[in-house]
């Protein structure tokens, strides 16, 4: 019956999983509040109101039946609220996979899936939102069923199959989250190298047959149904190669200083968001000697080897991608893999247990560790808020813009019987908040600019969708041959009066000169 399922719930939860799951579903709803009350549209939700996300060609096959869960419609609240449910569960899975014990860590290790930059991010594509969501979920319980039974890689696998098969960046999650839980275990009193080694094998197992069968499938679809596949973010390169490992390496060096350092490396803006990195990175550092010397793993050379090759390899696991395509470049939706390493200083906290008194260095040490995470959980919050602020100004900006420009539209003699336009340009709405936000805040892909209205494409969705006009857009060719004329090339740009033109039954939007 029903109850019974609720109350064999009730009383198989453990404490911890239930203390996670509240602490992710209250601060990310506290956190993403405003996305999820109100519609902000980008770029890409301009044109995906309602969208199948079958991203075939983009080798996202999972995509469409995932975010198929809340309609293919962009609504905000339904969407927003199944994504909170989906980190939710992403935490109490962390809490499984990292075994955590101790609530402050766990309200820590919560806040910080909940929180993290790359979730600010995806909901700016709000239209998808949840679909990637449900994908990091997947991503994390693999690693949690290959960690608890001895053939979990199995269906820990098949698993991640479908969470990569949804987003490819979820490779780099699953390794990076992988590669935290075996520093962990290396970090453990009472750990063997021989544990290390059959998590090691589990872990590898989830990944080389997950990627197996979704190759497989990629090679299928490419063979038999498409043959193509989108340039985008080099997948048409996969396994071509074409860098030097010099190169490839440099790659990996400057993401990982933009995304840690960037105010402090580039002639930019010092954001508090590199500061707070520069304390953490001391933090960890700290933590690591203080764990090393505490459980004596300094007497086991080869623990101390396996633990300076999986820091080493961190980096590796998290820009993995640029050795799969030289075409691939990371940005803020790639990297939720970086958020485990967040986690590491409170994990290192939550396995410090002393049997008599607590020595002043790891006392100082775990109170270090609580305020400064939970200082850059709250700073990622504030980011995310900055950047729903920024995506509010510039859809009001880009809708009166719009107002502006049909109102002029319509002035046009014989305006209602206009099929088509043709538009040169975009309006420059830029103001001087945008550049604050842009300095105050690392770039939240999706978030950021003054303007979604950046091609032709763009007006059009939005003044069939937002104004019930309907043209049609006239293509590139035929707008190059308007562009040669000269009562084109004469025509004044946007908002002088003149910007706007008809010229043989096409109504000309002139925003920008052209050579």
């Amino acid at each position: 019956m029903p109850e019974d399922l609720l109350k064999w719930m009730k009383s198989n939860f453990k404490k911890e999983w239930k203390i996670s799951f509240l602490a992710a579903a209250i601060i990310g709803f506290l956190t993403h509040m405003y996305v999820m009350t109100n519609t902000l549209p980008n770029h890409d939700g301009l044109i995906n109101v309602y969208n199948t996300q079958e991203k075939f060609v983009s080798g996202r096959f999972f995509l469409s039946p995932l975010a198929g869960i809340s309609s293919y419609f962009e609504l905000p609240w339904l969407i927003g609220a199944l994504s909170i449910l989906y980190l939710a569960l992403t935490a109490v899975f962390v809490t499984m996979l990292f075994d955590l014990k101790k609530t402050t860590s766990i309200i820590i290790a919560a806040g910080m899936v909940a929180t993290f930059p790359t979730v600010g991010a995806t909901f700016s594509y709000m239209f998808t939102a949840d679909g990637y969501m449900l994908a990091n979920l997947l991503t994390v319980i693999s690693l949690v069923v290959a960690k608890k039974w001895r053939f979990g890689f199995i269906p820990g696998a098949i698993i991640f199959f479908v969470s990569v098969g949804t987003y490819q960046a979820n490779l780099t999650m699953l390794l990076v989250f992988a590669g935290v839980y075996l520093i962990k275990e290396l970090l453990r009193k009472d750990s063997t190298v021989k544990e290390f080694f059959v998590y090691l094998m589990r872990f590898s197992g989830v990944a080389a047959l997950g990627m197996g069968l979704y190759f497989a499938l990629f090679k299928i679809y490419q063979t038999f149904f498409a043959g193509q596949i989108t340039n985008y973010q080099g997948l048409n390169e996969v396994g071509a190669g074409g860098e030097s490992l010099r190169v490839t390496l440099g790659k990996i060096k400057d993401s990982g200083m933009e995304f840690f350092f960037h105010g402090l490396v580039t002639d930019s803006f010092p954001r508090l968001f590199s500061l707070l990195n520069v304390g953490f990175f001391i933090l960890l550092a700290a933590g690591l000697i203080l764990a090393v010397v505490h459980n004596k793993t300094y007497t086991q050379p080869i623990k101390i080897a396996l633990l300076a090759g999986s820091l080493s390899a961190l980096p590796f696991l998290t820009y993995l991608l640029y050795f799969v395509s030289p075409g691939v470049t990371y940005h803020m939706l790639m990297v939720m893999a970086i958020s485990a390493i967040y986690m590491l200083p409170v994990i290192i906290y939550d396995q410090m247990n002393f049997a008599g008194r607590t020595p002043l260095m790891a006392k100082a040490y775990s109170w270090v560790a609580v305020l400064l995470v939970s200082v850059i959980i709250y700073n990622f919050a504030v980011i995310s808020n900055i950047a729903y602020f920024n995506m509010n100004l510039r859809y009001e900006k880009s809708f009166a813009t719009m107002n502006r420009i049909l109102d002029r539209m319509e002035q046009t003699e014989n305006y209602d019987e206009l099929q088509q336009i043709g538009i040169i340009g975009a309006p420059d709405i830029r103001s001087n908040i945008g550049i604050k936000v842009w300095n105050s805040i690392p770039e939240m892909t999706g978030a950021m600019g003054d303007s979604f209205l950046a091609h032709p494409a763009h007006m059009e969705y939005m003044l069939n969708t937002y104004f019930g006009e309907d043209f049609y857009l006239i293509g590139d060719y035929t707008l190059d041959e308007f562009k040669e004329r000269p009562e084109v090339e004469e025509m004044p740009v946007w908002p002088e009066e003149g910007s706007i033109q008809l010229i043989d039954n096409t109504l000309i939007l002139k925003f920008s000169e052209y050579e």
